[in-house]
């Protein structure tokens, strides 16, 4: 009798969509920036996201971060760069997109690892793009890891690129992400 319990409320729990959200203080989004003389990392923990697991494995995710809440550790890069990005035209950074994983992965209610990629589009500077982000993802009861790297084009994002001594920024940003989620209570 217990085997067939236990069957029924996995099979009820894996009927039921499950809904994670970012928790900003344990998650970071970074950009790199290259230079020919040097490079400039900015980071933010100003962080807005959910994302939910359907009961078919298909992940649905939007991420969103401010601009002027990027941080390189020197101000007048800051400033220069929400200048760059048109900061107050285009106040967010956000990221929508689809990804799948097997939906065993999250029934069994134990930690596990899951390598993906989610498919979907970023908006910066008041363009939208196509991106395809590898992605591992951490389950835990009641948690979850996402993490990925992906480059964007500042060219295609029409953004200006800046320049220090007549030479421009690469035009190639590297984009990390690290973001802890929470499940959330139904």
């Amino acid at each position: 009798m217990p085997i067939v319990l236990l069957t029924l409320l996995f099979a009820t729990a894996a009927s039921e969509s499950r809904t994670f959200a970012v928790a900003p203080a344990k998650s970071t989004v970074r950009y790199h920036i290259v230079h020919k003389f040097h490079g400039a990392t900015g980071t933010s923990s100003t962080i807005e996201g959910k994302a939910v697991v359907q009961p078919d494995g298909r992940v649905l995710a939007m991420v969103r971060v401010p601009m002027a809440s990027f941080d390189s550790g020197e101000r007048n890069r800051d400033s220069d760069m929400r200048e760059t990005v048109e900061a107050s035209r285009f106040p967010f950074v956000v990221f929508k997109g689809v990804a799948r994983i097997d939906p065993q992965a999250l029934a069994a209610g134990r930690a596990t690892t899951v390598e993906t990629k989610i498919e979907g589009e970023v908006e910066l500077h008041g363009v939208k793009k196509p991106v395809e982000v590898p992605l591992t993802i951490e389950f835990a009861p009641g948690s979850a890891r996402a993490r990925g790297t992906f480059e964007v084009s500042l060219d295609a994002f029409e953004i200006d690129r800046p320049s220090l001594l007549f030479v421009k920024i690469d035009d190639a940003c590297r984009i990390e992400l690290d973001l802890t989620l929470g499940e959330a209570k139904p």
